[in-house]
């Protein structure tokens, strides 16, 4: 799926939710087509991934994994 959002948006402009840790992990090479999603009592903030800040990260482990350990937000 992942591959086919990744195709798609090539296209066209795409906004996809998720809550799968698996889809969040095969993005792992593209970090920055992330945004994450969170919420506090100010309201609803939406903010892109970085590569630069997560590079460390991804040597060890998914963006997924990352997103699990809570490094990244989007209270997984």
């Amino acid at each position: 799926i992942a591959e086919l959002l990744i195709e798609a948006s090539k296209r066209t402009q795409l906004f996809v939710t998720t809550h799968s840790d698996i889809l969040v992990s095969a993005l792992s090479n593209s970090p920055e087509s992330v945004i994450v999603c969170d919420r506090d009592e100010n309201g609803t903030k939406l903010r892109r991934l970085k590569t630069k800040e997560l590079e460390l990260w991804l040597e060890d482990y998914l963006l997924g994994d990352i997103w699990l350990m809570n490094k990244i937000g989007g209270n997984p």
